[in-house]
């Protein structure tokens, strides 16, 4: 019986993001033979340079959050992050479990659309969508009333794309959107931040203030960080839970707006966020 040294016994190395990425791509092409680099670049809106750094090995950085789900979510024609994740345990679910943390406890399922995407770069067509996703949906009266005509020519925009439906109720249209949940881009995120920071009521109101708006910075260390970031995720998901139970359905058209950052760090590694 010959012996086995030490030196020949080599670990299985451990699964990365990257080398699950390029086991999936791979895969995929081939298996779609007649489906080259640049085709699957199109169709996930990933550029082919990024496609093959990651095929190549030479991404140093994990790749965004928004980069996985868009490779993932178009080699599977499956939008929803939830089933994603359950579909490539390790590596890739761990970083989409922990892109969407928030909402994962509370098992509510959100989706990624390319095309959702592509169309609410625009901010009115944001705001309309946004608006339309909640459980009352968007008045045809009010959409005059906060957009105008710009706003009409907006829903048409989304109706002819499939992703408004229109319904009859209580006497007048309304709009709903037909993806409720949905993720965007990150870099889509400062700009509809602000857009639904400008419907903040900082004017004296009459009776009970009806809103809260804070604005919180010092200096602190890496232990502090991790505890506010700690806090305020905790209290997202309490949010989150308290907008999802029909309990407190109604009609008030809600926002919560969310961030947690530093004024040092240039963001090397963002992701998909919920919008």
């Amino acid at each position: 019986m010959s012996e086995i040294t030490t030196e020949q016994i080599q670990p299985a190395a451990k699964p990365t993001v990257i080398s699950e990425l390029q086991k999936v791509i791979r895969g995929y092409l081939d298996k779609h033979t007649r489906i080259s680099l640049n085709g699957l670049s199109k169709r996930c809106t990933v550029s082919e340079p990024t496609l093959r750094r990651i095929m190549n090995g030479q991404v140093k950085t994990t790749p965004t959050l928004t980069t996985v789900v868009d490779i993932l979510s178009t080699i599977n024609k499956e939008g929803n992050i939830r089933t994603l994740a359950d579909m490539y345990p390790g590596p890739l679910a761990e970083v989409l479990s922990e892109g969407f943390s928030i909402f994962e406890a509370e098992e509510l399922d959100y989706v990624y659309n390319q095309k959702l995407n592509e169309v609410l770069k625009d901010e009115t067509s944001y705001l309309i969508y946004k608006l339309a996703a909640n459980r009352c949906g968007l008045a045809q009266s009010k959409i005059r009333e906060l957009f105008g005509l710009v706003g009409e020519e907006k829903i048409y925009n989304l109706k002819k794309e499939d992703l408004i439906e229109e319904k009859l109720e209580r006497g007048q249209v309304h709009y709903h959107a037909k993806i409720v949940g949905f993720s965007l881009d990150h870099k889509l995120f400062v700009k509809n931040f602000k857009s639904v920071a400008n419907f903040i009521k900082t004017g004296t109101q009459t009776g009970p203030k009806t809103n809260l708006y804070y604005n919180f910075s010092e200096s602190v260390n890496e232990q502090g960080r991790r505890e506010i970031l700690r806090l305020q995720k905790e209290a997202l998901r309490k949010i989150a839970k308290i907008l999802d139970d029909e309990r407190f359905a109604g009609d008030i058209p809600l926002f919560v707006l969310s961030a947690v950052d530093d004024m040092d760090s240039t963001g090397t590694i963002p992701g998909s966020v919920l919008q």
